[in-house]
């Protein structure tokens, strides 16, 4: 990630711009665009667009009121280091929602809630990108998912359990609004999926293959193995012209779990030699099953 060697104004202006933008194109999406078209979503705002429904309230409180719960069951299960990661934006996007609601604003003059998913899912997949780039998350079903793999599925992938939280408040609010505006929601979550794909690595693949040379492989790997929750393989290469030997690491995974495999390996060595490439197909145990003539 560029930057890392900035001076300490200019790397908080960095990282302060991309909490702002992060959050200014996820919030603003949804006051503008969403509910002034009936739409809704998964994660937080799909949670907050079914109690509104119910419930006469701000949008914005609800939101920052879900958003606070999130926070406080983080630290409480998993302590000060994964509430650091989120409390930015978590703080940040409940603002901005009470800023844009009291702006009269509607972004699509006239109804369109094809479009309006399309947008949603663009605005949403810009905001989750940048944030990851930026190593920060909005503490939405992605801090949930990691929460009950904490404490309750330790078998299970962290993206699965989103996906199935995400999936599940879709199919409620099929019930609740209607089946079409379920349909919609998928169709942005697809879309925000391919656009964070896009920003994170450059590439709408769905996974890519990280490689690591670095004196602190061992503390790597382990992070890799227990927090990110991927499998790790090594060998050992010598470079020709120094002729020393050094292991190197190497994880498939998400384009996701990459930006935050390599922030961690800035953090413990900054000297690392790090490379990364998208890949069209993996088989194998927790990926596509190489028995099947169609998966490539």
């Amino acid at each position: 990630m560029k930057g890392e060697g900035l001076p300490k104004p200019l790397k908080f202006l960095r990282e302060a711009l991309i909490v702002i933008i992060s959050a200014f194109c996820g919030s603003s999406v949804q006051v503008f665009v969403m509910i002034p078209n009936g739409m809704t979503s998964g994660g937080i705002p799909g949670v907050a667009r079914l109690i509104t429904h119910f419930f006469p309230v701000s949008y914005a409180l609800v939101y920052y009121l879900i958003s606070m719960v999130i926070i406080v069951v983080a630290f409480v299960t998993m302590g000060i280091k994964e509430l650091r990661r989120i409390i930015a934006l978590c703080l940040t996007y409940p603002v901005m929602l009470f800023i844009f609601e009291r702006m009269d604003y509607q972004f699509l003059p006239e109804q369109d809630r094809f479009l309006a998913a399309l947008l949603i899912g663009v605005f949403y997949g810009i905001a989750t990108g940048v944030g990851y780039v930026g190593g920060y998350s909005s503490g939405g079903t992605d801090t949930i998912s990691r929460v009950l793999k904490y404490k309750c599925f330790n078998h299970l992938r962290t993206g699965d359990i989103q996906m199935v939280i995400d999936v599940t408040i879709i199919v409620i609010s099929a019930f609740v609004f209607n089946t079409n505006i379920a349909i919609y929601a998928i169709v942005t979550a697809y879309v925000a999926a391919k656009v964070t794909s896009a920003i994170t690595v450059g590439y709408n693949g769905r996974y890519v293959q990280f490689d690591i040379i670095s004196s602190e492989s061992d503390k790597i790997a382990d992070y890799i193995m227990h927090e990110i929750d991927r499998a790790v393989t090594s060998h050992i290469s010598m470079g020709e012209y120094t002729h020393t030997e050094r292991k190197t690491l190497t994880v498939i995974c998400t384009p996701a779990e990459s930006i935050r495999i390599k922030k961690y390996v800035a953090e413990v060595d900054p000297d690392a030699f790090a490379t990364i490439m998208p890949l069209t197909t993996v088989w194998g145990k927790r990926f596509s099953n190489i028995r099947e003539v169609d998966n490539i």
